[in-house]
């Protein structure tokens, strides 16, 4: 599968600044995007394009629900990172989504997603991986490159677990596999080589560019006869070995050609198409040509190509979402939009996503091609058999010659037998050798086998002896308060470091708490997350080998940890790894420290009161990550009188997240803007709408319509006017033109009222 393809915008899903940006400028443009994901659907396939990061903000699940596909197709050659979160993130998105589809195949594997397959289980969720790239290296200019094999074609070499020489893409010398093969290579060698269906061949090629394989994709037909209807599929590349003659022997009455799954002409190929165009226009009653895509539209769709009785029903042409970035192949209809393709204009349409206009990107060559579409006129009948066709399923064929195979000669009763004795003596001497090798093999520190590699000599000093892992501890040092994290045994060294981190971090928060003075703070604020963190570190300590509990504590340290980011920077980290039975495992020590002033200034913005509208609230302590999760910062409602707040049903304890759509962060910024936004809505009136977490639930949102100052309006006091001369001259009048008072004269000029 080549690597080349088409260019096509992007999907943002999670975002980030870069460190190395230049300075900010006084405009609104978004940060650069992690993660996107680029769509593609035609008929039952869809393909996911991954470029970027994967980590926690991959709404995994999410993403997953809204495949409709029978065949899920991810290419993940973008992939530059997969974070310990955003592992969890993608087996829940795998799992789920395989489910959604009839097969679920992985293409174009970055070296990062096939280690998580040889390391995380379930990380392909039941899909098929069919290419991956291995990493090469050239010695010669220094440089690391990449080698897309495939294992329908591959298989061989993938089996040796060693991979040729080949030459350097960048000075033309010889660079090398810069991998250990068994170890690279292991679950690509669990499922051994399979091949692609034809049309998931022929979407590959037609919609994202991809040629499978080294040798051009033969072109398949498949053929129905209804009545005097004739529909033919023709499937992979239209080259010389196009069969015009045999294809037009016999033709008659209504001919439908399907060329939705062709995703290249060649120019020997258009040529026998041109000339079986002309050969079946006496024979057949009409020629309608459907799916017709990009490049049999700029080669084929002129009259020569077409031939006397050739109409395009429908094609497909590209376009681009200039709100939400989306690319996608839409079907175009020639009927329909007749009007508009006449004159070299594709037709105005809506993003299916974010429903704002959309742009062709069609090249010249194919927009040129539209004037000389005629007109279709069929009937409904003819439609919709058409379209029945379309959605029709081909079986794939068996090889006739599997019934004429012959009979193999019976072997003797006794190599059963002497095969049963082989299998035992084998088992018996594999059940040994594996209580030898269990039995020699040291359980280490922590059980999990013997320590093989670690970033320094020697365990540093700020690590307490007999550490277990996945705890934290605190202390004293020069005043500031220094926490270390340990993480639970992980399967690589970036998802045990994060781990570490979160824990060191979230000790830091603990920390806090456990230093406030405040009564009453300390009577509203802790129980309300106490008993959620007791539990869930009561529940790793009883079963550390739990993944549950795991998931729990790792979620809720991450929770406050997020919170809490960028307030106690690491100071050192120090990891150990571990050749365990199921692979190389991994533990880090992470150490952070918050110096005694920063500590309390965080303590008095996290105690400090503000009232507003009846209610005391305080800032948002990052510890209720572990009751809210979800929560990362806001405004706590400790107590309330009677007020605006109360009456919108809002309780104690409760955390306000936004009010009228506008963040608050903190309580201060609560009081502020609640107090604004009241004040304009007793003008003005409206709603008032407070978004309000008060579970562990989803946040939810409370209101309050406030009707506003009544608005004056002109009245005759002096009874009836008569003509014009009695207007603001009549007994209560005030002179004054009422477009004035109410507003109609602001502006760009004067205008009359009744405009």
């Amino acid at each position: 599968m080549e690597a080349a393809r088409k260019s096509h915008p992007m999907l943002a899903s999670g975002s980030r600044a870069s460190s190395s940006a230049p300075p900010p400028q006084p405009t609104d443009a978004p940060a650069p995007a992690k993660l996107t994901i680029e769509k593609f659907a035609d008929g039952g396939i869809s393909c996911l394009k991954f470029n970027g990061t994967i980590d926690e903000s991959f709404e995994g699940k999410k993403i997953a629900r809204s495949v409709q596909a029978e065949t899920l197709v991810l290419d993940l050659g973008g992939v530059k990172k997969i974070s310990s979160f955003g592992i969890r993130e993608w087996v829940d998105f795998a799992t789920t989504a395989v489910k959604q589809v009839k097969q679920m195949i992985l293409i174009e594997c970055a070296p990062k997603v096939v280690d998580q397959l040889n390391m995380v289980a379930n990380f392909a969720g039941g899909g098929r991986v069919f290419s991956f790239y291995a990493p090469f290296r050239c010695d010669y200019c220094d440089s690391e490159q990449r080698a897309l094999l495939e294992v329908s074609k591959d298989f061989e070499a993938i089996k040796s677990m060693k991979l040729g020489d080949r030459p350097c893409p960048s000075c033309k010398e010889s660079m090398y596999f810069d991998e250990d093969g068994s170890t690279f290579f292991s679950y690509v060698l669990q499922h051994g080589a399979w091949e692609l269906d034809h049309d998931v061949v022929a979407f590959l090629a037609t919609k994202l560019d991809y040629r499978v394989g080294t040798i051009d994709q033969k072109l398949h037909v498949d053929k129905i006869i209804e009545g005097r209807v004739t529909y033919l599929r023709l499937s992979g590349d239209l080259n010389n070995s196009f069969p015009r003659e045999k294809l037009a022997e016999g033709l008659e009455g209504t001919v439908i050609i399907d060329v939705g799954n062709v995703p290249r002409v060649e120019p020997a190929g258009a040529a026998e198409w041109r000339g079986f165009s002309q050969a079946v226009a006496p024979l057949v009653e009409q020629l309608y040509i459907v799916g017709v895509q990009p490049a049999f539209l700029e080669k084929l769709c002129d009259k020569e190509g077409l031939g006397p009785k050739g109409v395009v029903l429908d094609m497909t042409l590209p376009f681009t979402c200039g709100s939400c970035g989306q690319g996608s192949q839409q079907q175009i209809n020639v009927a329909e939009h007749h009007e508009v393709l006449k004159f070299a204009t594709a037709p105005e349409l809506r993003c299916p996503s974010c429903k704002a206009a959309m742009t062709c990107t069609a090249t010249e060559q194919a927009m040129t091609s539209l004037p000389a579409l005629p007109k279709p006129n069929i009937t409904k009948d003819l439609e919709r058999q058409i379209g029945m066709l379309k959605a029709r399923k081909f079986e794939k064929k068996l090889s006739a010659g599997l019934g004429a195979l012959p009979k193999a000669p019976q072997r003797s009763a006794a190599v059963p037998i002497l095969l049963a004795l082989l299998l035992v003596v084998v088992a018996a001497g594999g059940a040994v050798f594996y209580m030898k090798s269990a039995k020699e093999q040291e359980p280490g520190p922590y059980g999990h086998g013997p320590v093989v590699e670690r970033s320094a000599a020697a365990q540093p000093a700020w690590i307490k002896p007999n550490t277990a892992p996945g705890v934290a501890y605190c202390g004293e040092d020069g005043g500031a308060l220094t926490c270390v994290g340990v993480s639970t045994v992980s399967p690589s060294q970036e998802d045990a470091e994060d781990e570490a981190s979160d824990a060191a971090i979230e000790s830091i928060a603990f920390e806090l708490g456990k230093r406030i003075t405040d009564k009453e703070w300390l009577a509203t604020i802790p129980p309300i997350y106490t008993a959620a963190r007791d539990a869930k570190l009561a529940a790793l300590n009883r079963d550390p080998q739990s993944t549950q509990a795991r998931r729990d504590v790792r979620d809720g340290r991450r929770a406050v940890s997020h919170s809490l980011r960028g307030v106690a920077p690491t100071v050192a980290r120090y990891w150990e790894a571990f050749d365990a039975r199921d692979g190389r495992r991994y533990v880090a020590f992470i150490q952070v420290k918050l110096a005694g002033p920063d500590a309390a200034k965080l303590i008095e913005s996290y105690t400090k009161r503000h009232t507003a509208l009846g209610a005391t609230s305080v800032t948002f302590f990052p510890e209720l990550a572990w009751k809210f999760p979800k929560v990362t910062r806001g405004a706590v409602v400790m107590s309330l009188d009677p007020g605006a707040i109360q009456e919108l049903g809002v309780a104690e304890n409760s955390v306000v997240v936004t009010v009228d759509g506008r963040d608050t962060p903190d309580a201060e910024t609560f009081a502020k803007i609640v107090v604004e936004e009241r004040a304009l809505l007793e003008d003005r009136g409206g709603s008032l709408r407070l978004l309000v977490q008060s579970d562990s639930g989803d946040p939810r949102e409370f209101s309050q319509t406030i009707a506003g100052r009544p608005v004056e309006t002109p009245s005759d006091r002096g009874g009836k006017h008569h003509g014009r001369g009695d207007r603001g001259n009549g007994p209560g009048s005030s002179g004054v033109n009422v477009w004035d008072r109410f507003g109609g004269n602001r502006g760009s000029g004067r205008d009359d009222p009744t405009q």
